[in-house]
Protein backbone atom coordinates (compact mmCIF):
# COMPACT_ATOMS: atom_id res chain seq x y z
CA UNK A 1 0.00 0.00 0.00
CA UNK A 2 1.43 3.37 -0.94
CA UNK A 3 1.33 6.20 1.54
CA UNK A 4 1.10 9.89 0.84
CA UNK A 5 2.78 12.24 3.26
CA UNK A 6 0.13 14.21 5.16
CA UNK A 7 2.22 17.35 4.75
CA UNK A 8 1.34 17.64 1.06
CA UNK A 9 -0.90 20.72 0.69
CA UNK A 10 -4.07 18.95 -0.48
CA UNK A 11 -3.81 16.28 2.21
CA UNK A 12 -2.95 18.79 4.88
CA UNK A 13 -5.93 20.98 3.92
CA UNK A 14 -8.22 17.94 3.99
CA UNK A 15 -6.93 16.88 7.39
CA UNK A 16 -7.23 20.40 8.85
CA UNK A 17 -10.82 20.79 7.61
CA UNK A 18 -11.64 17.33 8.98
CA UNK A 19 -10.16 18.25 12.36
CA UNK A 20 -12.18 21.48 12.43
CA UNK A 21 -15.39 19.58 11.62
CA UNK A 22 -14.64 16.93 14.23
CA UNK A 23 -13.98 19.58 16.87
CA UNK A 24 -17.28 21.30 16.03
CA UNK A 25 -19.21 18.02 16.37
CA UNK A 26 -17.33 17.04 19.54
CA UNK A 27 -18.16 20.40 21.10
CA UNK A 28 -21.83 20.49 20.11
CA UNK A 29 -24.33 21.49 22.75
CA UNK A 30 -28.06 21.81 22.40
CA UNK A 31 -29.12 25.47 22.26
CA UNK A 32 -30.26 26.65 25.70
CA UNK A 33 -33.88 27.19 24.66
CA UNK A 34 -34.16 23.67 23.30
CA UNK A 35 -32.38 22.21 26.33
CA UNK A 36 -34.89 23.95 28.59
CA UNK A 37 -37.75 22.51 26.51
CA UNK A 38 -36.41 18.96 26.83
CA UNK A 39 -35.99 19.39 30.60
CA UNK A 40 -39.46 20.86 30.95
CA UNK A 41 -41.03 17.99 29.01
CA UNK A 42 -39.04 15.48 31.06
CA UNK A 43 -40.18 17.01 34.33
CA UNK A 44 -43.82 16.71 33.23
CA UNK A 45 -43.51 13.31 31.57
CA UNK A 46 -46.36 11.83 33.61
CA UNK A 47 -48.86 14.44 32.40
CA UNK A 48 -47.84 15.05 28.78
CA UNK A 49 -50.31 15.18 25.95
CA UNK A 50 -49.81 12.67 23.14
CA UNK A 51 -48.21 15.41 21.04
CA UNK A 52 -45.84 16.42 23.84
CA UNK A 53 -44.95 12.78 24.53
CA UNK A 54 -44.09 12.30 20.85
CA UNK A 55 -42.01 15.49 20.99
CA UNK A 56 -40.15 14.29 24.09
CA UNK A 57 -39.42 10.91 22.48
CA UNK A 58 -38.13 12.67 19.37
CA UNK A 59 -35.87 14.85 21.52
CA UNK A 60 -34.60 11.84 23.45
CA UNK A 61 -33.77 10.05 20.19
CA UNK A 62 -32.07 13.17 18.82
CA UNK A 63 -29.98 13.75 21.93
CA UNK A 64 -28.95 10.09 22.11
CA UNK A 65 -27.81 10.20 18.48
CA UNK A 66 -25.92 13.43 19.07
CA UNK A 67 -24.21 11.95 22.12
CA UNK A 68 -22.98 9.01 20.03
CA UNK A 69 -21.81 11.39 17.27
CA UNK A 70 -19.98 13.56 19.81
CA UNK A 71 -18.17 10.56 21.27
CA UNK A 72 -17.23 9.28 17.82
CA UNK A 73 -15.93 12.72 16.88
CA UNK A 74 -13.89 12.95 20.10
CA UNK A 75 -12.31 9.55 19.43
CA UNK A 76 -11.59 10.41 15.79
CA UNK A 77 -10.09 13.75 16.81
CA UNK A 78 -7.83 12.09 19.38
CA UNK A 79 -6.71 9.56 16.78
CA UNK A 80 -6.05 12.30 14.24
CA UNK A 81 -4.13 14.32 16.84
CA UNK A 82 -1.98 11.29 17.68
CA UNK A 83 -1.08 10.73 14.03
CA UNK A 84 -0.86 14.32 12.74
CA UNK A 85 -0.80 16.78 15.65
CA UNK A 86 0.29 19.60 13.34
CA UNK A 87 -3.05 19.61 11.48
CA UNK A 88 -5.29 19.78 14.53
CA UNK A 89 -6.00 23.37 15.53
CA UNK A 90 -5.93 24.07 19.27
CA UNK A 91 -9.26 24.01 21.08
Amino acid sequence: MSTIAPTEPAWQAALVSSAVALRRIAGYTLPAELDRRVLELGERKESLTDTERAELLAWVTFTQQRSVEKLEAEVALRRLTAVCPEVVPPA
